[in-house]
């Protein structure tokens, strides 16, 4: 299965962004209203930039205190950004979250932002898998499909 394939069963081609000099005290917000655990940075052509994750935004409210919610998602943003080709296999974007200790890649088309994907995303579409092939064994073991 390839990236491509979670996009089209996440449903939604939507991708939130945010500009850099978008105040970090608004992040919460955005995660909550949207549901989501990280954010693309973008510029004003749509270009990446990085991406801020809750997890970056609490490393800094830990190291910063109440004083990083005067920064913006430019100060706290990984970049580059974690990314995986809309193209590659599941299997090689978990490997790249495992290498990189990320939950979030940017998903790009010819260095373009197209989508984001998560390691429930990820995790989602395995078990999906795993539960097919189950089946189809049952169903081999039980004689109900022919094997030639």
């Amino acid at each position: 299965m390839k990236i491509s394939d979670v996009l089209a069963e996440k449903g939604s081609n939507r991708v939130i962004t945010v500009r850099p000099g978008k105040s970090v005290a608004e992040l919460p917000g955005l995660f909550d209203e949207h549901n989501i655990s990280s954010v693309p940075v973008v510029d004003a052509t749509g270009r990446l930039l990085g991406i801020v994750t809750d997890r970056l935004f609490m490393k800094a409210l830990a190291r910063y205190g109440t004083a990083m919610l005067e920064f913006t998602a430019a100060d706290v943003m990984q970049t580059p950004a974690p990314s995986c080709a809309i193209d590659d296999r599941v299997a090689h974007a978990m490997r790249l979250m495992t290498e990189q200790r990320v939950r979030h890649l940017v998903v790009l088309r010819e260095g373009a932002l197209v989508g984001i994907v998560s390691i429930g995303d990820l995790a989602k579409c395995r078990l999906q898998d795993a539960e097919l092939e189950s089946r189809v064994l049952r169903d081999i073991a039980l004689g109900r499909l022919a094997v030639e």
